[in-house]
């Protein structure tokens, strides 16, 4: 790997002390990248406003670390260590500050995932983390369990996979051991200890965390008029926050039904995404909460606002 000069990166803002090697490198405008940050992978990809705040390091853990790509609009907190073979996290993530990501195989992280301060991200084995994953504070994930001496019969000793699949939920504190499936919507609560896979919308506490549904639960069946009648109060808030985007939101049933030319559309309707008419508007589609990435600024701005607590999208793959 050789040394980048980051003076080719024009649109891009580096601190002192910035330290990248690779060998394919894609930095696109507006990313930051703050002082005494050290980054070392053969293929680097760093998303439109990206930032990666200062003494952060990144690079492999005893090899080198062949991909690091980080989505639009993410956040690597500071003085994180990111020492993995393979990372990504895919647009709007926060990694926060002072956290532990390391292990021997790749670690990827969806859209629009928080991940607290002080958090351990162990991959050992594979960590794979889905779309709109909140992970609270000194949380632990971990893909292995070592250090009992074999030769005595220790049997506390081995390496499994981890999956925490989309919307899960873990509170804060957390430990969450190695070989589970974490299912959809799945909450954690603080301090648990997780030694067993979780059921699709279910809640856990305790040590060792067991389901607590019947007296904790977070999740209600919502119609598709529920929702169109949250987001219309969602929207009023966006355009009391953002004036300049008044007049630029529709909520309809079909395309059928769009008078703006730019903007945002909310439908009702599950989208042809392939079919869309070419223009400036980025289609949301409630049903498949899915939207047309258009890279607009009511859209940045759209989701920035929504992202944290209010209504989480994924881009469409034009390809799938």
């Amino acid at each position: 790997m050789e040394k980048i000069d980051t003076s080719k990166f024009s649109k891009v803002e580096f601190g002192s002390n910035v330290s990248i090697r690779g060998k394919n490198v894609e930095i696109k405008p507006g990313a930051r990248i703050g002082n005494d940050v050290s980054i070392e992978a053969l293929n680097i990809s760093i998303g439109y406003d990206a930032v990666i705040e200062y003494g952060t390091t990144i690079k492999g853990l005893g090899k080198e670390m062949e991909n690091f790509t980080l989505g639009d609009n993410c956040l690597i907190g500071f003085r994180n260590q990111i020492f993995l073979p393979e990372f990504s996290m895919l647009d709007f993530s926060q990694l926060h500050n002072s956290g532990l990501h390391s292990g021997y195989k790749p670690l990827a992280i969806g859209y629009n995932c928080w991940i607290g301060q002080n958090t351990i991200l162990n991959a050992t084995e594979h960590l794979s983390i889905g779309n709109n994953v909140r992970i609270g504070t000194q949380s632990q994930l971990w893909t292995h369990v070592a250090s009992g001496e074999l030769l005595e019969g220790c049997t506390l000793y081995g390496n499994k996979a981890l999956v925490l699949m989309d919307d899960v939920w873990i509170v804060g504190g957390a430990v969450i051991s190695p070989g589970l499936v974490l299912q959809e919507k799945s909450i954690i609560m603080t301090g648990s200890v997780l030694t067993k896979s979780t059921e699709k919308g279910h809640t856990y506490a305790g040590v060792p965390a067991k389901d607590v549904t019947d007296k904790l639960s977070f999740w209600k069946e919502m119609s598709m008029e529920d929702k169109s009648e949250m987001l219309v109060g969602f929207t009023r808030e966006f355009v009391e926050q953002y004036p300049v985007h008044g007049g630029k939101i529709q909520i309809v049933e079909g395309i059928e039904g769009v008078s703006i030319t730019e903007g945002i559309v909310f439908s009702k309707s599950a989208l042809d995404f392939q079919s869309l008419p070419s223009n400036a508007i980025s289609y949301f589609d409630l049903e498949t909460k899915k939207y047309r990435k258009q890279r607009t600024k009511i859209e940045i701005d759209w989701i920035k606002f929504s992202v944290g607590f209010r209504a989480r999208f994924i881009p469409y793959d034009i390809h799938q």
